[in-house]
């Protein structure tokens, strides 16, 4: 079949998304996105390692000027379509449906990753009982 015109019962219905209940349940989750296990376990031991305020002006500036700028990108794209990642960039642009299931698959490494380190603190939480 074509991409032609819908036939009459041929309509299509898109599954409607959920919404945030109010603005506090948005603003804790995208706290939660934003500042991760990454910045609590890993970033004092990589400003040590790497020259200390050295590190963390470099840190701030980058922060700046292409993560928080990036981070708002990502948002209000996703805020305004409504969409999740695949449907959305390829809705931009067909080329860009490998971004959408890029993003989609490196979210699942990062939850994979963020697993791994919880099931060892669980571990070794309940290994220092004995």
């Amino acid at each position: 079949m074509g991409k032609g015109k819908a036939e009459k019962g041929d309509v299509e219905e898109e599954v409607e998304r959920g919404n945030w209940d109010n603005q506090c349940d948005f603003f804790l989750s995208c706290m939660g996105y934003a500042v991760g296990l990454g910045n609590i376990w890993r970033f004092p031991y990589l400003c040590y390692q790497h020259g200390g305020v050295t590190f963390l002006i470099a840190y701030m500036t980058m922060l700046f000027l292409t993560g928080l700028p990036m981070f708002f990108l990502e948002m209000a794209l996703g805020q305004y379509s409504g969409k999740g990642p695949i449907k959305l960039f390829t809705s931009i642009a067909p080329v860009f449906k490998g971004l959408g299931y890029g993003m989609v698959f490196i979210s699942f490494m990062i939850t994979i990753y963020y697993n791994m380190i919880i099931a060892w603190t669980f571990y070794y939480t309940a290994a220092s009982f004995s």
